[in-house]
C-alpha cells in the first residue's frame, strides 16, 4: 500500500511534474476534502432553516461533487490552459455564488469562501493579462452579488441564520479557509524551495563546466591563467612566495598507439587524481594541455615545490593504472619559483615548461628545476 501511494505521490507531485500541475493536482485532490468539511459545517451549525432547509446543504453537496469531476473533466481538454481559465471563471461566476446564495449569504461567513476563488484563479493562470482580467472580473462580479443580495435579501429566501449558532459558522468557515490556504502556503513554500535547491545545483554544475575539465575534474586553462595572474599580483604585493609544477607524462603518445586512447585517458585521469590527492586544499591542479598538468603552490619555494614534485612522481611511477598496461608509466616534471622579472602567467609558465623540457631532453623520469635535478 505504501509503495503504492508513493508511486501516485511521484506520478503526481514528483520533481519531474511542473508546478502548474503539481498545483492542479492539489486542487484535484484538496478541493473535494475541503468541499466536503464545509458541507459538514453547514450541517453542524445549522444555517438552514424553514421549508428550505436543505438547500444549503445540497448545494454544498453538489459543490463537492463537482470539485471531485476535476480532474476527470480536465482529461478531455487538449488545451490545459483553457480548461483552467474556465475552471476559475465557474468557481468564481458560478459555485461561491451558488453557495453564497444558500447558505446565509453575508452573515453565514461564506463571503470568506471568495479569497480561495481569488488566490486559487490568481496562481492558476499563467498568462498574466488572463489573470489580471478574471481576478478583475471576479472581484466586481462579488461585489455585485454581495450587492443584489443586500438590496433583495435573495439569500434570506433560502436560508435563515440562527444567531444562537453564528459564532460555530463563523468560526468553522474561518478553519476551513484558513486551513486550505495554509496548505496551499505550505506546498508553495516547499515546491519554491525544491526548485531552488535544484537550481543552485544546476549553477553549481554550469560553473564546474566552465572552469574544470570534463574528463579529469582538474580545473581548465583558461581558469589557470585568471588564477595565477591573480595569486601572482598578490603574491608580488604582499611579497609571498608561489611556485609551479608542470607535469608531463613520459612517451604518452606511445602509450595512445600500444593501448588505444580509452587506456590513454585513464592515465591521464590517475595522473589527475595522484595530483589532486597529493595537494593542499589551497593549491591548485589544471589540465594545461593534453597530458600536461600544472600544479599551482601558493606560499611554497622552489625547494619545496621540487620536492612534492618529487614525491608525486614517484608515487604515479609505482602505480598500477591499467591490467592492459604490461610497462611501468612515469612523467617528467618542470619546477619554477615567482621572481620579480615575471610580469605575465606566461612568463612564470614558459620557467615552468623550459625545465620540463629539459627533463625530458635528460632522460624523462625526473623533475627539472633552476637549481635542482633528480633522476631516477
Amino acid at each position: 500500500m505504501s509503495e503504492k501511494l508513493a508511486e501516485v505521490k511521484e506520478k503526481y507531485f514528483g520533481e519531474q511534474v511542473p508546478t502548474k500541475r503539481k498545483f492542479f493536482h492539489f486542487i484535484c485532490v484538496g478541493a473535494p476534502i475541503f468541499s466536503f468539511m464545509a458541507t459538514m459545517a453547514n450541517v453542524i451549525s445549522g444555517t438552514v432553516r424553514g421549508d428550505n432547509s436543505s438547500t444549503g446543504f445540497w448545494a454544498c453537496l453538489l459543490c463537492t461533487v463537482i470539485c471531485f469531476a476535476i480532474y476527470p473533466i480536465s482529461k478531455h481538454f487538449k488545451n490545459f490552459d483553457l480548461f483552467i481559465c474556465l475552471m476559475a471563471l465557474g468557481l468564481n461566476m458560478l459555485v461561491f455564488p451558488l453557495l453564497y446564495f444558500t447558505v446565509g449569504g453575508i452573515d453565514s461567513s461564506m463571503s470568506i469562501f471568495f479569497v480561495i476563488g481569488i488566490v486559487f484563479s490568481a496562481l492558476l493562470l499563467d498568462n498574466r493579462k488572463t489573470a489580471f482580467a478574471v481576478v478583475v472580473t471576479s472581484f466586481i462580479w462579488y461585489a455585485v452579488i454581495m450587492f443584489i443580495d443586500y438590496k433583495y435579501f435573495i439569500s434570506e429566501r433560502f436560508s435563515v441564520l440562527d444567531r444562537r449558532m453564528e459564532f460555530v459558522d463563523t468560526f468553522l468557515d474561518f478553519f476551513i479557509v484558513s486551513s486550505c490556504i495554509a496548505v496551499l502556503v505550505k506546498i508553495l513554500a516547499v515546491n519554491f524551495e525544491r526548485q531552488q535547491v535544484k537550481t543552485d545545483k544546476l549553477l553549481v554544475q554550469m560553473e564546474d563546466l566552465s572552469v574544470k575539465d570534463p574528463l579529469t575534474g582538474a580545473y581548465n586553462r583558461r581558469f589557470l591563467i585568471r588564477y595565477l595572474d591573480s595569486s601572482m599580483k598578490s603574491a608580488s604585493d604582499d611579497s609571498k612566495n608561489i611556485a609551479i609544477v608542470m607535469f608531463d607524462i613520459d612517451k604518452f603518445k606511445r602509450i595512445n598507439d600500444d593501448y588505444g586512447h580509452l587506456v590513454g585517458d585513464e592515465v591521464i585521469k590517475a595522473l589527475s587524481n595522484v595530483l589532486m590527492s597529493s595537494c593542499r586544499d589551497y593549491d591548485i591542479v589544471s589540465r594545461y594541455g593534453g597530458e600536461e598538468f600544472l600544479l599551482v603552490l601558493p606560499g611554497a619555494t622552489e625547494e619545496i615545490a621540487y620536492n612534492r614534485a618529487n614525491q608525486i612522481r614517484e608515487k604515479f611511477g609505482s602505480m598500477k593504472i591499467s591490467s592492459e598496461i604490461d610497462r611501468p608509466v612515469t612523467i617528467s616534471g618542470g619546477v619554477a619559483e615567482l621572481t620579480s622579472s615575471m610580469k605575465t602567467p606566461d612568463d612564470f609558465i614558459k620557467i615552468a615548461d623550459d625545465n620540463l623540457y629539459k627533463a625530458k631532453e635528460t632522460g624523462r623520469n625526473r623533475i627539472i628545476s633552476q637549481n635542482f635535478n633528480s633522476a631516477e
